[in-house]
């Protein structure tokens, strides 16, 4: 049994069909109006019944297609809703951290030192957070732009935005590494000054006879 789309006439053909059923026919059956669909076993039924030009089965049988029922609503847990969220951040931040390491290329100890090595690393991290701040807000103004503006107009916003951005950026990053050489600088500045709190001697009888002292501050 093929269930298929109602089209008006197949509507109105049911509703002639209902019409002429009277009460008495006991074997007949009305054919529901609130149906979605229609059997072609019902097609044949209403053209036989109505026996006219207008619902013959071929004409009923026009501009119906094969009935897909809808799919039923899923019902949200808002408990594995927030579970896959955290899922979904966790594997994004994995996935960003595990770009940052394929970027920072492996450094040999021979040449360099543990603290240069992390100074790269912490450069190389800076400029790819930089790169994808610059990235989202072009993209950002670029969709904010929507249909209001031509396409040329919005590429020139896009870029205009970017480069404020980059130039904010680099400024501030900037501003931070030379805050910390001068902190660097003003430290290697200050000289140590010692102090001798205490003095013990040693075998005082041995040492004065050369004339040695042994100190400990």
């Amino acid at each position: 049994m093929v269930k298929l789309t109602k089209t008006e006439l197949i509507s109105e053909a049911v509703v002639l069909f209902n019409e002429k059923i009277s009460p008495d026919e006991s074997n007949a059956k009305h054919i529901s109006t609130e149906s979605l669909f229609v059997t072609h076993n019902m097609l044949g039924k209403l053209a036989l019944a109505l026996n006219c030009d207008k619902y013959t089965f071929s004409k009923l049988l026009a501009g119906t297609q094969i009935y897909i029922p809808p799919k039923p609503e899923k019902k949200s847990d808002p408990e594995f809703d927030a579970r896959m969220n955290r899922l979904r951040t966790r594997l994004q931040e994995q996935e960003y951290q595990e770009m940052i390491a394929s970027a920072v290329p492996e450094l040999s100890s021979s040449f360099l030192e543990p603290f240069e090595k992390k100074e790269i690393k912490q450069q190389i991290s800076v400029i790819i957070n930089i790169m994808f701040s610059v990235v989202s807000v072009a993209f950002a103004v670029w969709v904010w732009g929507g249909s209001s503006l031509s396409p040329g107009k919005r590429l020139l916003l896009s870029m205009f935005a970017g480069v404020v951005v980059l130039i904010a950026e680099v400024a501030l990053y900037t501003g931070y590494i030379q805050r910390i050489d001068d902190a660097r600088k003003k430290e290697k500045r200050k000289k140590e000054v010692k102090e001798v709190i205490n003095t013990v001697e040693f075998f005082p009888s041995t040492k004065a006879s050369t004339g040695e002292k042994e100190r400990v501050v």
